[in-house]
């Protein structure tokens, strides 16, 4: 068996996508649980949204569980966009783990995501010029991936590489283009190397370091039947677009009251906004709950807003049993399912790359979930009856 720890839950989504494209036995936990018969055991954490210090003590916590089961092949997913305590959390895995190399490789072909001469480009533009430019926690205030990296101790090789060179000694982040950059990268891991980054990067891993592994099947059909609650989580102009063509085809859109959104916490704006909801279930089959377009400055706010949405979520499945539960942003995602206390969650389907379904253990519910940034796939577009544009 080998590992993945995500620095948040959607990423470990992917990577269990990307399991479930290729038949492999894949368990999906919010801590280091394995599961009989899994060949790769995929853990969720939410470091994302933690301080530094929190999440150094979080990985370093579950690498010695990993480690202390004989598990010994551990991959660290990291935002493709770099964002997160990326260094510090791969500087404590490569710690406990005796890897003197960390080859991080967050480019993502499948998403237009590259770096180029050590400049990361999404869909052909500059990161620091895109909507990750907004980022409530971690905007891109950059696109050289060494400043991205915000790592001073150790060396950073970035640019580049040469696939019959050893990787240098620290951080070693090569150009990537394409899916063929991607293996050849993988090709240069030995014992010494801790390898991290996307879920593209990593199933070039599992094709270069494990190819009887990767049989491939044909997914479960997993229909969308029911209700559904979309919790649009995410600022990224994906998330806005999709929202907006649903309220134009006339889909219910309940938004955070403006109560919520100060520091002190109202009770009655949280019964208002669950009422709006339920009532729109009611009324419909679909509703969206999203944060809207007001600005909002006080301490912690995204995770306190996070907390709210979830708190919200929960009083109106108390009243109304959701089947479709559709989120996106990891934080967002987190802080409902730990609401929610949903239990295991069992990896089912794979939509597009990222884009996961997971049944709920014990319930009638399924979770659609992805990165914020990601857009939504044609099989969510049809189930909300929409036509997805084309890019």
């Amino acid at each position: 068996m080998i590992a993945v720890i995500a620095d948040d839950i959607t990423g470990a989504a992917e990577i269990a996508g990307v399991c479930l494209r290729w038949g492999i036995p894949v368990s999906f936990a919010l801590d280091a649980s394995p599961i009989h018969g899994a060949e790769v055991m995929v853990i969720a954490t939410d470091t994302r949204s933690m301080s530094e210090v929190q999440a150094i003590h979080e990985t370093d916590r579950i690498a010695a569980e990993l480690l202390a089961m004989g598990i010994t092949w551990i991959f660290k997913k990291s935002d493709s966009a770099m964002r997160g305590h990326v260094a510090a959390e791969l500087k404590v895995l490569a710690q406990k783990m005796h890897k003197s190399k960390i080859l991080l490789v967050p480019a993502n072909p499948y998403t237009g995501r590259s770096i180029s001469h050590g400049e990361y480009y999404v869909k052909g533009n500059p990161l620091s010029e895109t909507s990750f430019k907004d980022d409530p926690t971690f905007p891109a205030f950059s696109s050289n991936v060494k400043d991205l990296l915000r790592e001073s101790e150790m060396p950073v090789a970035y640019g580049m590489f040469s696939g019959e060179e050893d990787l240098n000694i620290g951080f070693n982040i090569p150009d990537s283009q394409n899916m063929q950059d991607l293996y050849d990268w993988a090709s240069l891991m030995d014992d010494s190397v801790l390898p991290a980054g996307s879920a593209a990067f990593f199933e070039m891993c599992l094709k270069r370091n494990f190819p009887d592994w990767m049989r491939g099947q044909e997914p479960d059909p997993l229909s969308f039947v029911g209700n559904s609650l979309m919790i649009a989580g995410s600022s990224h102009q994906n998330s806005k677009d999709f929202v907006h063509k649903a309220v134009e085809k006339g889909v219910h859109l309940s938004e955070m009251p403006l109560g919520l959104m100060q520091e002190a916490f109202s009770d009655q704006a949280l019964e208002a906004w669950v009422d709006d909801v339920a009532d729109g279930l009611l009324d419909g089959d679909r509703v969206i709950m999203a944060y809207g377009s007001k600005q909002v400055k006080f301490d912690n706010y995204p995770a306190v807003l996070k907390k709210r949405t979830a708190m919200a979520v929960a009083k109106v499945i108390q009243e109304i049993p959701v089947r479709e539960l559709l989120l996106e942003g990891g934080a967002t995602t987190c802080a409902v399912i730990e609401e929610l206390a949903l239990g295991a969650l069992i990896p089912m389907q794979e939509l597009s790359p990222g884009v996961v379904r997971l049944k709920v253990e014990g319930k009638d519910m399924v979770l659609t979930i992805k990165p914020g940034s990601y857009a939504w796939p044609e099989a969510v577009y049809r189930y909300f009856e929409l036509q997805k544009p084309v890019v």
